[in-house]
């Protein structure tokens, strides 16, 4: 009986390793899928950019000490690998999806001594098939690589905590190793160094608690190189610039994003959970509570942090810990029969898989850049039209690195560098009088203004092509065919005197009247007769409720005239970005209104808000589609 027991026991172990064999595939085909025309993000140009020294030191001093917010490891490890191997997308990736596969079999190993086979092949195959990590293995950054450090860490401290008496010296090499990569690769995959190093002094046995203290000792020391860049680069200040500050709905949203926006994986979770505690298992306290700090705790640090200091939480820097949220919530289940394991891992494959294709549209949105889509719809407006003038907002930089490869023979200009309103309503202008078409491509950091200011001279928009982080349009003077979804218009001209501090014209409507699509425009507009003092004078608008001003911003007058203008008529405009606002509040009101913070007098005229459409994949990697 317990000859056949251990040879059942054998043959579900064999094929326990061929249901992760096949995940393997899985999740190997998902990263390496059309592989050679995966485009390089903003980030990862960024560090390439930070390759080009001479030397290792001026690496350091010019590509990540000032350069960069990261420790050095990943830009490093960048620098002497291109010089190798090339500069190809491929290429560059190509050991961070190595990496991301890695960490497919490595979680599977940890919740095999944590929990069961189970439990591991549920990790496993989510972690092979989310996008969260699919794209992060696409991706050279401190990210994936950070998820591979950490588990390898975590696996080598568990052989410590569990079996210390069996090649204590050997696990705690590679303890050390990838403690100090994780600490060298990012700084919260460092603090996620110091949270495990923290919890085994509670759970090594005490005989073995000096030699874990000196393990932790030599880590720290193996740091000490990098505290110099640390330093500088805490001098150079944070991310807040672009990064806001996160809400109280961070973890919730992170939750969604995680679980791709979808309530069908998040149905296949709950099913899961569902499914553990149908069969009473017996839960493990320990390992569910090491779990619970791991993934809480680098959030709610990093969350403090970013509300009371500066703002550093994003759902990047969450994902060395991320894998421990998975044990949460399906390590109480119980050890299955293969048949089971393999049923649940095509159940979430399939789903995920789906989802990360059809609905994230994952192949569509992150294979396409913008920097590339901007070049190559420049070409296409001039091979399609004549007599077209084109503007372009994006990165010079990223442009000309792309030359080489879309042969741009057209003329344009770039607008990244107009400094106000005014020189590009002059630039706009200057093209009208000699082009029936403009080609507009922008990135999504663009002067929500422009639209508006290119549509006094160009009313219609001919076609606009929306990517991840960029829109182009192609606009024409065929007013005859503008679309307009006009809210209000006061055509009545109205003079406003230094007595009068808001302006009788005005609009006022619930957000939810108005649209119900967070990526739409609304765009408002006034003539305004110049006088001699025009300084002071601001277009506003606002979103409210009943607690308080949810975001307020106006456009000053001065941004759209000059002293040449004094005695002409003036187009104004403001438009507000929805996308780039927090609009979870309840009964949001619209207002917009002149501001005569100035005290000046002069005369308006035309004023109108109207609804433009948006891009609606404009953040479609981080929000939902």
């Amino acid at each position: 009986m317990q000859k056949k027991f251990i040879i059942m026991t054998k043959n579900n172990d064999i094929i326990n390793r061929y249901i992760l064999l096949g995940i393997m595939i899985v999740a190997a085909v998902l990263r390496f899928y059309d592989y050679f025309h995966i485009p390089f993000t903003h980030d990862e140009l960024s560090a390439l950019f930070r390759t080009r020294f001479d030397t290792f030191s001026e690496l350091i001093e010019k590509g990540v000490k000032t350069g960069d917010t990261h420790p050095p490891a990943v830009q490093v490890f960048l620098y002497y690998w291109v010089k190798l191997f090339g500069t190809s997308e491929w290429v560059v990736k190509l050991p961070f999806t190595l990496f991301g596969l890695a960490s497919v079999a490595l979680i599977y190993l940890i919740a095999k001594k944590w929990y069961n086979e189970t439990v591991g092949t549920i990790s496993a195959a989510f972690l092979a098939s989310l996008q969260y990590m699919v794209m992060y293995s696409q991706i050279e950054r401190p990210y994936i690589s950070g998820v591979f450090f950490s588990l390898a860490m975590v696996y080598f401290w568990t052989q410590l905590m569990l079996n210390p008496e069996k090649h204590f010296y050997r696990n705690s090499a590679f303890y050390i190793l990838f403690s100090a990569l994780c600490a060298y690769n990012h700084h919260f995959s460092l603090l996620f160094v110091a949270i495990v190093g923290l919890t085994g002094l509670f759970l090594i046995q005490r005989k073995y608690i000096l030699k874990y203290i000196i393990n932790a000792a030599v880590i720290m020391l193996l740091y000490v190189p990098n505290i110099p860049i640390v330093l500088n680069q805490l001098g150079m200040g944070g991310i807040e610039e672009w990064l806001g500050k996160p809400h109280n709905d961070f973890l919730i949203d992170y939750i969604f994003y995680a679980f791709q926006f979808s309530f069908v994986s998040l149905s296949v979770v709950a099913g899961l959970m569902l499914f553990g505690l149908v069969k009473r298992a017996k839960i493990n306290y320990k390992w569910l509570t090491v779990a619970v700090l791991w993934f809480f705790l680098p959030f709610l640090i990093g969350f403090l942090y970013s509300r009371y200091v500066n703002a550093v939480l994003q759902y990047s820097v969450l994902i060395f810990s991320f894998p421990f949220l998975l044990f949460i919530l399906f390590g109480h289940i119980k050890n299955q029969k293969p048949l089971v394991n393999l049923i649940m891992a095509v159940i979430i494959l399939t789903v995920n898989t789906f989802v990360l294709v059809n609905v994230r549209k994952h192949y569509t949105l992150f294979y396409n850049s913008p920097y590339v889509k901007i070049l190559e719809d420049h070409e296409l407006a001039h091979q399609k039209h004549e007599n077209v003038a084109s503007l372009i907002h994006s990165f010079r930089k990223i442009s000309r690195f792309y030359w080489d490869r879309i042969p741009v023979s057209a003329p344009f200009y770039w607008i990244d560098t107009i400094n106000s309103e005014k020189e590009l309503v002059t630039l706009v202008k200057a093209q009208a009088e000699k082009a029936d078409y403009l080609y507009l491509g922008i990135v999504s950091h663009n002067n929500p203004n422009t639209v508006p200011i290119v549509q006094d001279y160009f009313p219609h928009i001919e076609w606009q092509h929306n990517y991840q982080a960029g829109t182009t349009f192609l606009f024409s003077k065929n007013a005859d065919n503008q679309v307009d979804n006009i809210l209000f218009s006061d055509k009545n001209s109205y003079v406003i005197d230094s007595l009068t501090e808001y302006s009788p014209v005005s609009f006022s409507k619930p957000l939810s009247e108005i649209t119900s699509n967070q990526y739409n425009f609304i765009d408002v507009s006034v003539k305004f007769l110049v006088p001699e003092n025009y300084e002071d004078i601001i277009l506003v608008a606002s979103l409210e409720n009943e607690n308080g001003s949810i975001h307020w911003n106006g456009v000053s007058f001065d941004r759209y005239v000059s002293d040449e203008d004094i005695g002409t008529w003036v187009t104004i405009h403001h438009s507000v970005k929805l996308s780039d606002i927090y609009l979870k509040h309840k009964n949001i009101e619209f207002k917009t209104y002149i501001w005569n913070n100035g005290k000046r007098t002069f005369t308006v005229a035309d004023f109108s808000v109207r609804l433009r459409e948006g891009n609606p994949v404009v953040y479609g990697l981080w929000f939902k589609v």
